[in-house]
């Protein structure tokens, strides 16, 4: 029996479910294979593990430009194969935990949508317990310097764009391949509108616009939906996730065309029954975006990841982005009153989704299904 070990950082949920995505292509593909998934940095320290986690989302959410910044000049142009000495010795005993679960599960691949894991086990490659296929996967529409990680057989990316700019980072071209980002095989076979309308109990007598995630204005989730519900005559459906207090003051709102939703695992159905999505552009959610056809507006786009994401799909005419509430305003307008408009997003959306990227970097990895 293989082993896969996939290994994910919790550094906003991006990267999980692209790791649980190949878990279940795995599963599909080679069924005898054992696929375990690891967050990396639940082996490691407490303090270590909330100062990675916690540095993005709070620069993200309270200083986005000097993220921006960061971002920009993290971006460097040649990759190193091994870390400065002094971030070694620290690596080997604050990821020592990872090293002896690798050692004791004697993967056969392993799979990382994160760059760390590969950051951390390039000093180790030579050694005989870490002889595995080592892959790693790009989970955002922009090669940054971060994802360009000598250590790692093969890298897999979004697009052949990604490519060309991990190429030009002194990559190895012979060992990149674009295969798309690897979304759960449920948005590569949703139900039809009707169908997830029906599942779901929404009518079909006005649009569904989807709200998910992200502050807006000063303001968090709640104003985003009370500039959405302001936008036109729409049903909407706000998921609040797993933050109970975000989701009392959404239910709280006094406004018939209003469903609000907690954390759910079946958001391909409610993507399958909106019209419109209203989001944050991590490369996870503009992926599922894209496989189901569906048109995104994105509400202030976060410098950085987020922003290049943005740009992409909305140059591929998928999306549209809004800077301001009234911008916001204006072009959900459109959208909500336009269905040709719709039309033509959708159209463009499927054009570029790559649904069965999780099935063709699973066939890479483990070879074709017999």
């Amino acid at each position: 029996m293989k082993r896969v070990l996939i290994v994910s950082a919790s550094v906003g949920s991006g990267h999980a479910r692209a790791a649980q995505g190949l878990q279940a292509w795995i599963a599909r593909q080679a069924p005898g294979t054992e696929a375990r998934h690891l967050d990396i940095l639940t082996l490691t320290g407490r303090t270590y593990r909330k100062a990675y986690t916690s540095s993005y989302l709070k620069l993200a959410e309270h200083a986005p430009e000097v993220w921006g910044y960061l971002y920009d000049s993290a971006d460097k142009k040649k990759p190193r194969f091994k870390p400065p000495r002094l971030i070694r010795a620290f690596d080997k005993l604050e990821f020592a935990k990872f090293r002896h679960f690798v050692r004791d599960f004697a993967p056969d691949r392993m799979i990382c949508t994160h760059f760390l894991p590969v950051q951390v086990l390039a000093s180790s490659r030579g050694k005989p317990w870490a002889q595995f296929g080592l892959s790693i996967v790009v989970t955002d529409y922009y090669a940054h310097g971060f994802w360009a990680q000598p250590a790692a057989d093969i890298t897999f990316l979004p697009t052949t764009e990604c490519l060309e700019e991990l190429a030009d980072k002194d990559m190895d071209r012979a060992r990149l391949v674009a295969t798309g980002i690897p979304v759960l095989p449920q948005f590569a076979g949703p139900p039809a509108r009707q169908a997830a309308r029906a599942a779901l109990g929404i009518g079909n007598d006005r649009p569904v616009v989807l709200v998910m995630g992200g502050g807006w204005g000063g303001g968090g989730l709640d104003a985003l939906v009370a500039e959405v519900l302001r936008a036109g005559d729409a049903a909407v459906l706000a998921i609040a996730g797993r933050n109970a207090r975000v989701r009392a003051t959404l239910e709280a709102i006094q406004d018939p065309r209003l469903r609000v939703f907690g954390f759910v695992e079946n958001i391909h159905e409610l993507m399958a029954a909106s019209d419109v999505c209203v989001t944050k552009s991590g490369g996870l959610t503009t992926s599922e975006c894209l496989a189901l056809g569906l048109p995104m507006l994105i509400p202030g786009a976060i410098p950085g990841q987020e922003e290049r994401n943005a740009d992409y799909v909305t140059e591929a005419g998928a999306a549209m982005q809004a800077r301001s509430p009234a911008s916001l305003r204006l072009k959900l307008a459109r959208l909500i009153a336009e269905p040709e408009l719709r039309a033509r997003m959708s159209e463009s959306a499927r054009a570029i989704a790559r649904p069965f990227a999780g099935r063709d970097i699973a066939r890479h990895v483990l070879g074709p299904r017999p």
